[in-house]
């Protein structure tokens, strides 16, 4: 069965990393610029207009089919069968008031995987019924003012982010408020004070000040800087401190982030060449380890999906890994058709400390993605992809792991 699928996959499939790119790639939170200066309404004016009844209302449905196939752990393979809806109302107006109203049901179609059978491999959607985002905001003198549950997606996701390839996606219970009030520059401030987790649950435990600035150098190329300042009632406190730096020319792309915390430090750099329809990208992630908790980076609440290989091996990078983590990886894409984009991905994982007797150090194993992503019509979409994790050396605490995916999304 597994090789029947490695089969079909590899010849049929290859991209998600599109996908990535438009859920969980933006560098700013969720929200539309408005930078003219507004007059603030009177009482007269608010009590006397409908301030709110422009608005749109949307939904959409989501059909997924996940089968995990994860060696040694005695468990049978998972052959989910999963749905997503989400109604969404949203309305703006001219004195720059807005609001936001989406809920979502995660529903199984089947119980052939955990947690709805713990017999079965895991996939991480359970059922959930939450409103995902409720928030009011305010646009006006170069400023966005934003409170309620919302997603909030930081630089590149990755400490940031509302892990968008799960169903119930991430939002944070937060307020948030963004400035463009000096050229070239945005600065922006958030406080959380829980998360709506992928799991379902309201992590009441954690709660964050996010603090991140971004300034346009020239026309192609940005720089920034970020503080995110987690306070955790069950952990020690994890302060992450760093800076980004990225852009892109005609046919090449790059980008470069270092970032501190605690002990424990964190690098990433990449470089894409473009031509035409192709893409070809070479990259490298480093995540330092260590015999003491201080000196194991964590990545907070973003995410690992989109970083470290689609079979998510490495999600324990959100806890920090004692051995720490360094992943270097290279990626192509091709659009044949104006519908269609094609991925394929090779990673390669290894150990980045050394740690007492009896830890493993080495090489955890090598992954490959594909991916492939067909706009059917203008209102649905399809994609199928793969990922084939394979252990490397034999000590490696990291087991085999094929994950297979159909899903389709209609809009309306």
């Amino acid at each position: 069965m597994k090789y029947l699928l490695i089969a079909a996959a590899v010849v049929s499939t290859a991209t998600y990393a599109e996908e990535i790119a438009k859920v969980e790639e933006p560098t700013e939170a969720k929200a539309e610029e408005n930078k003219g200066h507004k007059e603030w309404p009177s009482l007269d004016e608010w009590a006397t207009a409908e301030k709110l009844k422009e608005g749109k209302l949307s939904a959409e449905v989501l059909l997924g089919y996940e089968f995990v196939d994860q060696s040694g752990n005695g468990l049978k393979n998972a052959n989910a069968l999963i749905t997503r809806t989400r109604l969404t109302y949203e309305a703006k107006n001219d004195e720059g008031f807005g609001g936001k109203i989406q809920g979502q049901y995660v529903g199984p179609i089947n119980d052939h995987y955990s947690p709805r059978d713990p017999a079965y491999d895991t996939v991480a959607d359970p059922e959930a019924f939450r409103l995902h985002e409720v928030y009011l905001d305010y646009t006006g003198y170069d400023t966005l003012g934003r409170i309620g549950a919302q997603e909030i997606i930081l630089d590149n996701a990755r400490f940031i982010g509302n892990v968008g390839w799960r169903f119930n996606a991430q939002s944070f219970n937060a307020g948030l408020v963004k400035n463009d009030s000096v050229e070239n520059l945005t600065l922006l401030y958030a406080y959380a004070d829980s998360i709506n987790g992928i799991d379902g649950n309201v992590n009441y435990a954690r709660q964050y000040h996010m603090l991140n600035g971004e300034y346009k150098l020239g026309d192609h190329n940005k720089v920034s800087a970020f503080a995110y300042l987690q306070r955790n009632d069950n952990t020690a406190d994890v302060d992450t401190f760093g800076g980004r730096l990225w852009g892109k020319s005609e046919q090449f792309d790059y980008n470069a982030m270092l970032a501190l915390q605690r002990d424990a430090y964190y690098g990433y750099i990449s470089g894409t060449y473009n031509w035409e329809t192709v893409g070809i990208e070479i990259g490298g992630e480093y995540l330092s380890g260590g015999d003491d908790t201080r000196d194991q980076f964590q990545t907070l609440n973003g995410t690992a999906h989109a970083f470290n290989g689609w079979a998510d091996v490495f999600l324990g990078t959100g806890g920090g890994l004692p051995t720490g983590l360094v992943d270097v990886w290279v990626k192509g894409s091709v659009s044949p058709m104006e519908n269609m984009s094609l991925i394929g991905v090779y990673h390669y994982f290894n150990t980045a400390a050394s740690t007492p007797a009896g830890t493993f150090s080495g090489n955890y194993g090598n992954e490959i993605d594909a991916m492939l992503k067909y706009k059917i019509c203008k209102n649905f979409d399809a994609l199928t992809g793969a990922a084939f994790y394979m252990k490397g050396e034999s000590a490696s605490p990291t087991p085999d792991k094929t994950v297979f995916w159909l899903r389709g999304t209609l809009k309306f």
